[in-house]
């Protein structure tokens, strides 16, 4: 219903499509300058229709090494912590290969044995994290899950990382144990 002469905003069927596509991705203050009209007529068409305004803003952001949304990115940088766990890993990884290959066949014979003794242990990675199905919710609570899906994605892609590069990193300490050489302890 609408007041004594005001006009009231008639709805084309593309403004109709218009709105439902946009409802839930876009404010509704953009939707009314796009469509053409007032605010409140967006409100009101939105209500008419059952659809929510409801906007999820992500503080997601982009990560241009790995191509992926991620929490957090080095200003600096441009990286993420998985692309900076990534490349601590290699260091490490050419860190021991380099340590391996100055041992003479003794020290070599001794770390393996002692390493063949060791053995691995099983890993508390977990499986990947797995997109939950789509129901007919809300674009806000679909785009919240989404959200939340690549959250724990990072998460479970930082400990993939993280877990060889802390057994690259005793692995390369023992190996110096092993040589007799420590860089961080200068002998005198």
């Amino acid at each position: 219903m609408t007041r004594r002469g005001s006009e009231q905003f008639r709805w084309t069927s593309e403004e109709i499509a218009t709105l439902r596509d946009m409802a839930g991705r876009v404010p509704a203050t953009r939707i009314a300058v796009a469509l053409g009209c007032s605010y409140w007529a967006v409100v009101q068409a939105a209500k008419r229709l059952g659809l929510s305004l409801r906007c999820y803003v992500t503080r997601l952001v982009w990560c241009d090494e790995c191509a992926a949304w991620r929490s957090w990115v080095d200003p600096r940088t441009g990286r993420c912590r998985v692309c900076r766990m990534r490349d601590q890993l290699s260091g490490r990884e050419a860190a021991c290969a380099e340590e391996l290959a100055e041992m003479t066949p003794a020290q070599r014979a001794v770390y393996d044995k002692s390493e063949a003794q060791r053995g691995t242990r099983p890993s508390s990675l977990g499986p990947r994290p797995r997109k939950r199905e789509s129901c007919p919710v809300s674009r806000f609570e679909r785009d919240r899950a989404e959200a939340a899906y690549l959250l724990d994605l990072e998460e479970w892609e930082y400990r993939r990382f993280k877990l060889p590069y802390d057994a690259a990193k005793k692995r390369l300490q023992r190996m110096r144990e092993v040589r007799g050489t420590n860089p961080r302890k200068v002998m005198k």
